[in-house]
């Protein structure tokens, strides 16, 4: 059984990108210094020491198909039902055959390998006497959350990480949060495959959201750990052209 496998959910539309081909494309496609969103995703990881990647496919696949060729395996979304069950697509190809799976949005193309890795530290080796986690994540203090739009993590008085609310489903002190999350999880398998299905469409979009695993797995009581990235623009996310740009100057900035 292989230890680690990388899921890229990667089947989204680009019409929110505001461009006249936006609707073209899908958004991992997009360029970036010359190459698509989802190149720089799949760098990244492979990078971090992950070598088996699946990206979870829809929107006009064959544009990401072609491009990133055999380096990936692809599932296809059919439906675009949501983040939570784009990441289940990938339970035939891997259930029994991996220990634990990594999954992320493609159109957040800007995280270290470093910090993957130190992810993966975490997951591996926790503090001193502490429970491995059931879900390692990635968080990120924003200076301005309400511009980047991202779900908050909801933290007991413990600072035990107990849920994440996504943005348009805050309420008004939810949205006060600073602590973001950009959707990077470490997860175990086999529990993902068995609890991914209780994912409920109980939000505004009324879309099965992956970020509902985080308060599953803590009514069970599992161990869920949340580690900051490096640096803010590290998880920046693209939904927009403006945010594109922003992706393009760090990419710039990282190259001088």
């Amino acid at each position: 059984m292989e230890k680690y496998a990388s899921v890229i959910l990667a089947a989204g539309k680009g019409t929110r990108m505001g461009s006249p081909e936006g609707s073209e494309i899908p958004k991992v496609m997009f360029k970036m210094l010359g190459k698509p969103v989802i190149w720089y995703s799949v760098k990244a990881i492979k990078d971090a020491g992950i070598k088996r990647v699946i990206l979870i496919v829809g929107y006009k696949k064959e544009m990401v198909e072609e491009y990133m060729g055999d380096e990936v395996e692809y599932v296809t979304q059919e439906e675009q039902l949501g983040t939570g069950h784009a990441a289940m697509m990938a339970e035939n190809l891997l259930k029994g055959k991996v220990e634990t799976i990594i999954v992320f949005y493609g159109d957040n193309p800007l995280y270290k390998p470093k910090t993957i890795r130190k992810l993966i530290e975490l997951y591996e080796n926790p503090p001193a006497g502490g429970e491995k986690p059931t879900i390692a994540m990635l968080s990120v203090v924003f200076k301005d959350p309400m511009y980047w739009c991202f779900g908050r993590i909801i933290r007991d008085m413990n600072n035990n990480v107990i849920g994440i609310v996504e943005h348009k489903d805050c309420n008004p002190e939810q949205l006060k949060i600073c602590e973001s999350n950009p959707g990077f999880y470490i997860i175990d398998a086999n529990w993902f495959w068995e609890n991914g299905k209780k994912i409920e469409r109980k939000n505004v979009q009324g879309e099965f959201y992956l970020t509902d695993i985080v308060e599953i797995a803590c009514k069970q009581g599992k161990k869920i750990v949340a580690m900051p990235v490096s640096e803010e623009s590290e998880a920046l996310g693209i939904n927009t052209l403006e945010q594109l740009t922003d992706a393009e100057k760090v990419l710039k900035e990282k190259l001088k």
